[in-house]
């Protein structure tokens, strides 16, 4: 489902924490709101996008689709270890999304 600007807008203010993208930048966030699975998106409309259970599935997907591994992974890489210590961020690839 895709949605327009206002209707993410209105959801709240969506973040994914612990993982290396800008979370400031509201129009990326905004794009991978848009490339999340129907039933997340939904998810997040009933519970909130604050949700725990919502961000951590989103936060697993994103390891598994951008990065090729599991969050245990993701905590255990170089990829996690530069962005506590540096803030290293990553580019997001939408064609990786499922």
């Amino acid at each position: 489902m895709k949605f327009s600007r206002e209707q993410f807008d209105s959801l709240g203010d969506f973040h994914i924490e612990d993982f290396p993208i800008n979370q400031d930048d509201k129009d990326l966030m905004f794009e991978i709101f848009n490339h999340l699975e129907k039933h997340e998106q939904g998810m997040a409309i009933s519970w909130g996008v604050d949700d725990t259970v919502f961000n951590d599935n989103v936060f697993k997907y994103l390891c598994q689709t951008q990065l090729g591994m599991s969050v245990e992974e993701y905590y255990q890489s170089q990829i996690a270890k530069d962005y506590f210590d540096n803030g290293k961020l990553i580019d997001i690839d939408f064609s990786k999304f499922i």
